[in-house]
């Protein structure tokens, strides 16, 4: 079982949002924008992957984005423990 293609998704969805917030000149981020890039962001953050591939997929990502870790003097948007749930193992049935 493999869940790279839904970890990479989630990625994708975020990279793309991100692209669109990179393109807009300096000044007022519009709603829609700033909506798609945090919902797009949640989702990556609280989706926990299944296998070890997932977790190494997710973090790679997480790691190289402000959103996550911060950046340019700012806070991130998610707590230290939001973002270690996101890597912990996934529930099983």
């Amino acid at each position: 079982m493999t869940d790279l293609p839904t970890v990479q998704a989630l990625i994708d969805a975020h990279r793309a949002a991100m692209e669109r917030y990179d393109g807009l000149p300096d000044g007022d981020v519009p709603d829609d924008i700033e909506a798609e890039m945090m919902t797009t962001a949640e989702a990556l953050c609280v989706y926990r992957p299944a296998t070890i591939e997932g977790v190494h997929l997710k973090a790679a990502y997480m790691s190289d984005c402000f959103v996550f870790v911060g950046g340019e003097g700012g806070d991130p948007d998610f707590t230290r423990a939001q973002l270690v749930s996101g890597f912990l193992p996934a529930p099983t049935a």
